[in-house]
């Protein structure tokens, strides 16, 4: 019951896109349904999870013990950037195709290992990042439909695109407003 208040959590209540704002400026140019975004998206999701894994390993089997847990970005970073190469390599190898990428999956392995206790909890928040990411694609597809019919410029479209983000916030938010709360009404 654990992991799924924490995939709720990180998915919705505290979505990572919305809140801590991770991936903002990236999702709105995200297509899923082309072939260079599915190789992407397979990419950094690949990288994701084992950078996690590996970058939670380091952290709670040498870090910890050593008390230079300060140290966990620099860890994060060195794997993320190894574990990247890698597959950036295996995927212009395959498919010819260049798929780079750095803040949005960085700071989701920071987010997950630095709020995980157990390795199995890493990988819980890690997917719930990339769930979220999911399942704000529709709406930011309805958006950018709206607005491409508008004809606007770029800079009223992004001021709109915040503001529809803004809104997003919102309405995740009001669910927790204290007149709901049972606790309240005894």
């Amino acid at each position: 019951m654990t992991f799924l208040s924490t995939f709720l959590y990180y998915t919705c209540f505290a979505s990572t896109i919305l809140f801590y704002g991770i991936g903002v400026n990236q999702i709105i140019d995200l297509n899923l349904f082309q072939t260079k975004t599915i190789t992407y998206m397979i990419k950094v999701v690949i990288s994701i999870l084992l950078s996690t894994v590996f970058s939670w390993l380091l952290t709670s089997m040498i870090l910890i013990p050593l008390h230079i847990v300060e140290l966990f970005p620099v860890v994060c970073f060195f794997i993320y950037i190894c574990v990247t190469t890698f597959m950036e390599a295996l995927t212009r190898i395959t498919t010819n195709k260049s798929t780079s990428e750095f803040i949005f999956s960085y700071l989701i392995i920071l987010l997950s290992v630095m709020e995980s206790t157990s390795l199995l909890n890493t990988l819980v928040i890690a997917g719930s990042c990339l769930a979220a990411l999911v399942l704000l694609c529709p709406f930011i597809y309805s958006f950018k439909a709206r607005a491409n019919d508008d004809n606007i410029s770029k800079e009223k479209f992004y001021s709109r695109y915040l503001l529809f983000i803004a809104i997003l916030i919102f309405i995740i938010s009001v669910w927790d407003v204290i007149w709901l709360n049972p606790g309240v009404i005894k």
